[in-house]
């Protein structure tokens, strides 16, 4: 029967049985869905946090994983940014290519309508296949400076979406900054 570690080094190691796995890991990490996490990347982070701040005892352990923790929701935050943007910057290159006239013909084709038809030119011995190259890759350059435009102009989140972005970054910044600075007090005070 055990009784346990006898050894300073046994339990030192012991003592992080509690945070090993993370205590609030099976909370803090999605598993499931398009937002899925990788569980294996928030441990890593921990015991990165961990092997750089050195906490000793369960309220300094505590403290590092609550640091992993606002890391963890900060990349989160990020990926929410992103995916608002690539959201407007999705919407406004399809109200582009789906722009119609009155009588429902779309103003521009997709590139790889244009990209078919500029193989078939290419290939082609008509006379009048020359000018019609021409005509789509000027038709092909417009799309890209559409799309480019597109992503110039849609670089940030939409309204809504920035203010959340600003509010939940500035407070997972300050409560890492909080949290740092605890464990460094309590750090002092060994």
């Amino acid at each position: 029967m055990s009784t346990g570690p006898r050894t300073p080094e046994g339990k030192a190691l012991i003592s992080q049985n509690a945070i090993r796995h993370g205590i609030f890991a099976r909370d803090l990490v999605i598993d499931t869905g398009d937002g899925k996490e990788d569980e294996d990347e928030y441990h890593e982070l921990l015991y990165g946090l961990m092997e750089c701040l050195h906490p000793a005892g369960q309220m300094e352990l505590l403290l590092v994983e609550k640091v992993a923790c606002d890391y963890w929701r900060l990349r989160r935050v990020l990926r929410f940014e992103t995916g608002s943007i690539r959201k407007v910057i999705d919407m406004a290159i399809s109200d582009y290519y789906n722009k119609a006239d009155y009588f429902g013909n779309k103003e521009h084709r997709d590139n790889a309508e244009l990209d078919w038809e500029i193989s078939r030119c290419e290939t082609s011995q008509d006379e009048n296949a020359k000018t019609r190259l021409a005509d789509l890759k000027r038709q092909r350059l417009k799309n890209q400076l559409a799309e480019e435009v597109a992503v110039k102009v849609a670089s940030l989140p939409a309204g809504d979406d920035w203010d959340k972005v600003i509010k939940y970054e500035k407070a997972i910044q300050r409560s890492i900054l909080q949290n740092l600075a605890l464990l460094k007090r309590l750090q002092s005070m060994r």
